[in-house]
């Protein structure tokens, strides 16, 4: 498996990929978790920040057909999620700089995948995650997650720092967190996961990422 790049440049390449991510996203946020849409009555799920600066990271079945996995990245120097909508959840305020990068929209497609499946998935997009910062110079990455789950962010191989205490959002009690990125954390990886090359499908004509 590997993951594609999308950035601005490739949107017309993998529109039918982001067209399957977004309603995927749909389906795992508004149908199953009751967040409320932006366009009522869309079939897909996007906000303000799918835009021109956005890089998603997107799973493809290996026949290349179908969105299985995603996650959306932005540079922190823009508005994101946690300066804008989230800007009180940290006491510090938001980690910001060329050098850190914001994660959100971790999508599993609800397709009926085994949870061996969604395991494999998740550890290739954290994977991905860090192939993606050591091209880019990049050294962290901020998110926002319900708490229960940073356990598993850990247990993926990265350096966790709390950026908030769990704050009551929505009815679900959420963290910020900072995850941090170096070589040592790509050689873990691919040894943890039994993984032996690159992994991302870099798009020739980006000018965020380098072969």
């Amino acid at each position: 498996m590997q993951i594609k790049v999308v950035d601005n440049s490739g949107r017309m390449q993998f529109s039918k990929h982001l067209v399957e991510m977004h309603h995927d996203r749909k389906k795992v946020f508004v149908d199953r978790l009751g967040w409320q849409l932006r366009a009522p009555g869309s079939w897909l799920e996007v906000d303000e920040f799918d835009n021109e600066y956005t890089v998603y990271l997107i799973a493809c079945g290996e026949d290349d057909d179908r969105h299985l996995a995603s996650v959306r990245l932005l540079p922190t120097t823009r508005p994101h999620m946690l300066n804008t909508i989230f800007s009180d959840l940290c006491e510090d305020g938001p980690v910001v700089g060329p050098e850190v990068w914001e994660s959100s929209r971790f999508t599993i497609a609800p397709v009926g995948l085994r949870g061996t499946e969604i395991m494999r998935l998740s550890q290739y997009l954290a994977l991905a995650h860090t192939e993606f910062a050591l091209l880019n110079g990049i050294t962290s990455y901020t998110m926002i997650g319900e708490t229960h789950r940073v356990a598993t962010v850990v247990s993926m191989g990265w350096r966790v720092k709390p950026l908030s205490l769990p704050t009551e959002v929505g009815g679900d009690k959420v963290t910020a967190m900072q995850v941090f990125v170096d070589e040592e954390t790509l050689v873990m990886m691919r040894r943890r996961f039994g993984v032996d090359r690159p992994i991302l499908e870099v798009n020739p004509s980006s000018h965020r990422v380098a072969a």
